[in-house]
């Protein structure tokens, strides 16, 4: 069994043995004593035989490394294996690209300490300088859990666009055979965040419903937290009187926040400002934003839920009317409800003559309405048609030639 001598540099004493063999048992031999005696002049010395190509061979210095690597990950959390990981990523890649695969090993394990750290834009950089995208072909399993934990930690600092950009290097390999269903799973959790955070509320808030029959019981309580803000933030119409319901009607919400106001959207009725308020205290930092007319997302929300909820109580409003209850100016209130209508999110019709808007019941069809006016008016001339034959036939002869 090789033994380290302190009398001798360690190269001095790999180069004496002459085997290649030989020099590897040697090199894997004085790895645990590094380890266990914590000495990173020792390591120092150890990595930077190993990197030496006018002393070892690439058959002997990449299975060192790689015992090395081994050794690292097996041993127990201390400050000196993440110390030992970094000095390792320090002086390796500095080399030539021999050892590629150690160094993807050594970053990922190093990502993993800046991660306990919260340092996520440090480890997402760290996991970036593995070139999965190079010539080495990497397991498609590695490639999707690189991916997706990138995307993760970029979520984690709100950086939605640099994280979408890494999904969607993973999204055409996730379903590959091999890919393991916890990968798959942070897969989705982390495409229906990118929704929540570039604001695509209804999206998100379907996503996170789906994503709440997959995950245990310890994370689908914030699963569903999450769902029910995203669904109370989505653009009034159809589309969230849906969301609304599958939320309002699983057993989980009513015992979770803000589940009076899911009720009081499920059920159709107006929302007071101070309501709102306390629901803004919940949101995240993204879900607080202005839009494009400076209004916040939540006050756009409860605009337009408000709206909805008017149509359900009233045939018609006049614009006043209708901007008092929405704590806005009439003209606002006037362009919040022509918006609606013209995207088919509200039934009805503008009068602006009158400064009227009209509510139509939702299952109204204008296409049909306007069908059977048609209708009556042409049976209407034909009656008045058949009269004057009966009364003037000569002049109906005579004009109808």
């Amino acid at each position: 069994c090789f033994t380290w001598s302190l009398a001798m540099s360690l190269a001095s004493q790999i180069a004496a043995i002459e085997s290649k063999d030989g020099k590897l048992e040697a090199l894997k031999a004085v790895i645990p004593d590094i380890i266990s005696s914590k000495s990173k002049e020792k390591l120092q010395e150890l990595l930077a035989l190993i990197i030496d190509e006018n002393t070892l061979s690439a058959i002997v210095s990449r299975p060192a490394l790689a015992a090395l690597v081994e050794a690292l990950e097996a041993a127990d959390d201390s400050q000196f294996t993440e110390d030992a990981t970094m000095l390792a990523i320090e002086v390796v890649s500095k080399t030539r690209t021999l050892f590629e695969e150690q160094l993807a090993k050594l970053r990922y394990s190093a990502s993993d300490y800046l991660l306990r750290e919260e340092k996520f834009l440090q480890a997402a950089k760290m996991l970036q300088e593995i070139p999965l995208d190079g010539g080495r072909v990497y397991p498609v399993v590695f490639k999707v859990q690189v991916y997706v934990r990138i995307a993760q930690l970029y979520l984690e600092e709100e950086q939605s666009l640099e994280a979408e950009r890494f999904l969607n290097k993973a999204a055409p390999l996730v379903n590959k055979k091999g890919v393991k269903p916890e990968d798959k799973l942070r897969y989705q959790s982390s495409f229906v965040q990118i929704r929540d955070y570039n604001r695509k509320f209804s999206e998100a808030a379907s996503g996170y419903y789906r994503l709440a029959q997959l995950v245990s019981d310890e994370e689908r309580e914030q699963v569903m937290i999450r769902g029910i803000r995203t669904a109370i933030l989505a653009p009034a119409g159809p589309q969230r009187s849906r969301l609304l319901a599958l939320y309002y009607k699983d057993e989980l919400s009513s015992t979770l926040p803000n589940h009076n106001v899911l009720e009081k959207m499920f059920m159709g009725r107006i929302l007071r400002n101070d309501e709102m308020t306390a629901f803004a205290e919940d949101l995240e930092e993204h879900q607080l934003a202005k839009n494009a007319a400076g209004v916040t997302l939540l006050d756009q929300a409860m605009r337009e839920h408000n709206l909805l909820a008017a149509s359900r109580v009233y045939n018609n409003i006049t614009f006043q009317q209708l901007g008092s209850l929405l704590s806005v100016s009439e003209e606002e209130a006037e362009d919040l409800a022509s918006k609606m209508i013209a995207e088919g999110r509200l039934t009805g019709s503008i009068d602006q003559m009158k400064s009227l808007v009209h509510f139509k019941p939702a299952g109204f069809n204008t296409v049909m309405d306007w069908d059977v006016s048609i209708e009556h008016l042409c049976n209407t001339v034909n009656t008045i048609f058949d009269n004057i034959s009966k009364v003037h036939p000569e002049w109906v002869a005579a004009n109808t030639k």
